[in-house]
Parts: structure tokens; C-alpha cells; sequence
């Protein structure tokens, strides 16, 4: 089966200058999305300096993507996400896995590399997303409680291709804000998410997904506490 030379069309660019622009740009928007959150700072001053890894909040959610540019030929399934996140401080920090299945369209027009081959049928290709990121909540105990903040990490992509084919696994870094809103009855709550990601290649990779799930709050294990302090 022939294939394009260059799966995807991008190139990394590591640039320092840039890859700050990126950041401060993303950064602005997690702090216009907290501005959502008036809030925030107030409630979570109420919390005590010691509520730090005091508990985690596990959540699993499923979502599906409302836009994304810069993945041409390839159809993104549903994703699967598990979250887990504590105190700390006056905010949150966050660890984020997700996977999602992406369908590769055949017959495909060969503009990526113009190497003369009129179509290609592209491999169908899954990538998980390992991210560390900070937040902050308005009203932490209240019934409904919106979170906003800031992810980062990097992007694995795994084609379906020979295992000595060139290209095969790629990673990418990635970063971007999420907004979540969700109630909660005691330790169990649901919430749904928007979050906004850009893989940092050129051209842009960007996508707006939106998900729902649920989330179980337990106090943290003394070992894990220990380690996380």
C-alpha cells in the first residue's frame, strides 16, 4: 500500500521565542476562562494550608471532539479519560490520560509530500495524551462548582503501520485549557468539560473537545500523601 512519506504534513518547531508566544497566548485564555469563576480566590482562601493532598478527586469521562484542524484525512472516534487530581495550596493539581482511535480515510489525494503517487490510503492511528496541568475551583463543597486551568504534556501517536515502518510512533507536545462544570451528592459527582488543545507543530494542530463523566472523591491513602508531600 503506498503511503505519503510524511504522515500527519507537520514539523516540530521548538523554538523558545515561539513556544513562549504559544504558552502566553494559552495562558491568557485559561485566565479569561477563570474570570468565569469570580469566586475562585475567595473560596479558596477558606481553605486551610493543610487540606493540601488531603483527598483525590478520580474521574473517568468519555467525549468526542466539536472541531479540530490541522489532522486532515483521518476521523476522530470518542476518547476515554481518566483524571486524577488533588489540593494544593490555594488550587489544584491535575494528571490527565486519554485515548482516542483515529479512522484513516482511503484513496486520499497525495498532497503531503508530492511525491507523484496520485491517492494513498491512510493508516488508521491512536494517540494517548499523558498531561500534568494546575487549577482553580469556586466553592470546592458547594452542590455545583466550576474549575478552570492549564494543561500540559505530550501526545503520543501510534500508526497502524509495520512495526519497522518509518514514522510509526511520533509525540508531540501539547498544551492547553479546560473549563469543567459539575454538581456533586457527597463523594460522587458528574461533571462535563470543555477543553481546548494545541499540538505544538506547524502547521497548527488544534481541537475543541467536549466530555462528561463521573467523578469519586476519596481521602488520600497516608503513603501516597507522604510521597506527594
Amino acid at each position: 500500500m503506498p503511503m505519503p512519506t510524511r504522515l500527519i504534513g507537520c514539523e516540530r518547531w521548538y523554538s523558545p521565542a515561539r513556544l513562549f508566544a504559544e504558552v502566553r497566548q494559552l495562558l491568557f485564555t485559561t485566565l479569561t476562562l477563570a474570570c468565569l469563576v469570580p469566586v475562585t480566590i475567595v473560596h479558596a482562601q477558606e481553605a486551610p494550608s493543610d487540606a493540601s493532598f488531603s483527598s483525590l478527586r478520580i474521574a473517568v469521562s468519555s467525549g468526542t471532539l466539536l472541531q479540530q484542524s490541522g489532522m486532515p484525512g483521518w476521523s476522530p472516534g470518542s476518547d476515554l479519560r481518566l483524571s486524577v487530581d488533588t489540593r494544593y495550596g490555594r488550587g489544584w493539581i491535575r494528571l490527565d490520560v486519554s485515548y482516542r482511535a483515529w479512522q484513516g480515510a482511503d484513496d486520499v489525494p497525495d498532497v503531503i509530500d508530492q511525491s507523484g503517487i496520485p491517492t494513498v490510503d491512510l493508516p488508521d492511528a491512536q494517540t494517548t495524551d499523558i498531561l500534568a496541568g494546575v487549577g482553580f475551583s469556586s466553592a470546592p463543597r458547594a452542590p455545583v462548582s466550576v474549575h478552570a486551568g492549564l494543561l500540559l504534556g505530550n501526545r503520543f501517536m501510534l500508526f497502524d503501520l509495520p512495526s519497522t515502518a518509518p514514522g510509526r510512533l511520533e509525540s508531540e507536545m501539547i498544551v492547553g485549557p479546560w473549563l469543567r462544570l459539575g454538581g456533586a451528592i457527597g463523594r460522587l459527582g458528574m461533571f462535563t468539560e470543555v477543553r481546548v488543545l494545541r499540538v505544538l507543530t506547524r502547521p497548527r494542530w488544534d481541537s475543541v473537545g467536549l466530555s462528561a463523566g463521573l467523578a469519586w472523591t476519596i481521602q488520600t491513602p497516608g503513603w501516597i500523601r507522604w510521597i506527594l508531600q
